[in-house]
């Protein structure tokens, strides 16, 4: 054992007598194995303290554990080598480069908040998107905020990392400030198209597969892109619209509709009996009332026309889309037809009656 340590004291002496950059192979040495201790005890409570929270996160089903843990997860190993290569580096006389080791590591902290603070936005961003959106899917909308986002982060984390190394930040700023107006200006209307898409994404007027109308164009609406809006129109071409124009237009959504109100108008013919005109009104709300996905609301006797006494009846539809109020409508007349017969009273045609005096 003497004899061991006697040999491990010959080439620590002899080591001390080779120095580089200013330290002994033995300071270098020793630096090198406190950086690999650190690194390694580092990496170990962090990945046991990581496990832990993501165990309580699943446990407790929170959402902001669950994006804590997944921007934890997200520690890149490189930052904890900086982190270790730091306390190591303390053992060394660097000279004139003492500052070297904390530069580094504070530019390498903020590359690493950088992807902390990516990871949380683009986690925040799917959450709100799956709460919001009944189809989860992530659209053109969601992949803008989450590009501007992310720029607006790494931009932060590029200026902090030039004004560490000394560079003047505020006139670069001024700089890029002139030369965003200038291209602004140039692609306004591409950048109108592009807000007006995230708008959509977040006000939520229409989604994909609603039916609505913008203007005198009625349609179906197939994708919801960055800078246009297509839609699959009722006599099957595709229109294609641009997103700052369904924002400057009035938009109606068929899809969002409860009920459908229905205006139901008819005429008998003047030759009609006196006392078949009151039990018309009450008939025809007996039909509409019998219809089981019909609700009345009222119905009278309207006017005169020329060749006609004019009925009008309001009723709404429980089921919102075309095709049931169509079936509705359709027994409707039928039955009112019946009943006419039955009752024989005629429908008004368009006649005109001239009377010849001699």
């Amino acid at each position: 054992m003497e004899s061991f340590l006697a040999k491990l004291n010959l080439i620590i002496d002899l080591e001390k007598g080779v120095y580089f950059l200013g330290n002994s192979a033995w300071h270098w040495i020793l630096a090198l194995l406190i950086t690999a201790g650190i690194f390694l005890v580092f990496r170990l409570i962090f990945n046991f303290a990581v496990k832990q929270l993501d165990k309580i996160a699943k446990r407790t089903e929170t959402k902001l554990g669950n994006i804590a843990v997944d921007a934890l997860k997200n520690s890149k190993f490189w930052f904890f080598a900086v982190l270790a290569a730091f306390f190591g580096s303390m053992k060394l006389n660097l000279g004139e480069y003492e500052f070297l080791p904390l530069k580094i590591l504070i530019l390498a902290t903020f590359v690493q908040l950088g992807i902390w603070l990516s990871v949380i936005f683009y986690d925040v961003l799917d959450n709100w998107n799956q709460k919001n959106n009944s189809n989860s899917d992530k659209n053109a909308g969601f992949t803008i905020i989450n590009g501007i986002g992310k720029f607006l982060i790494w931009s932060l984390v590029l200026l902090l990392i030039l004004d560490n190394l000394g560079v003047k930040v505020s006139s670069l700023l001024a700089g890029l400030g002139v030369g965003g107006i200038a291209i602004a200006l140039a692609v306004q209307r591409i950048l109108g198209d592009l807000f007006a898409s995230i708008s959509i994404m977040i006000d939520k007027p229409f989604e994909i597969g609603d039916f609505i109308m913008i203007g005198d164009i009625r349609g179906t609406v197939e994708s919801i892109g960055i800078k246009t809006t297509r839609l699959r129109s009722i006599t099957g071409e595709q229109v294609v619209i641009s997103n700052g124009d369904i924002l400057d237009s009035r938009l109606n959504n068929f899809k969002r509709m409860v009920e459908r109100r229905i205006t139901f108008t008819f005429g008998v013919s003047h030759k009609t009996q006196r006392e078949h005109l009151p039990e018309i009104t009450i008939l025809v709300k007996n039909i509409i009332e019998s219809q089981s996905d019909a609700r009345f609301d009222r119905g009278h006797l309207k006017g005169f026309d020329a060749s006609s006494v004019d009925y009008e009846f309001i009723y709404w539809v429980t089921k919102p889309d075309f095709p049931s109020y169509m079936d509705v409508q359709e027994k409707i007349n039928l039955a009112v037809l019946d009943a006419f017969t039955e009752k024989g009273i005629e429908m008004a045609r368009p006649t005109q009656v001239v009377f010849v005096q001699k």
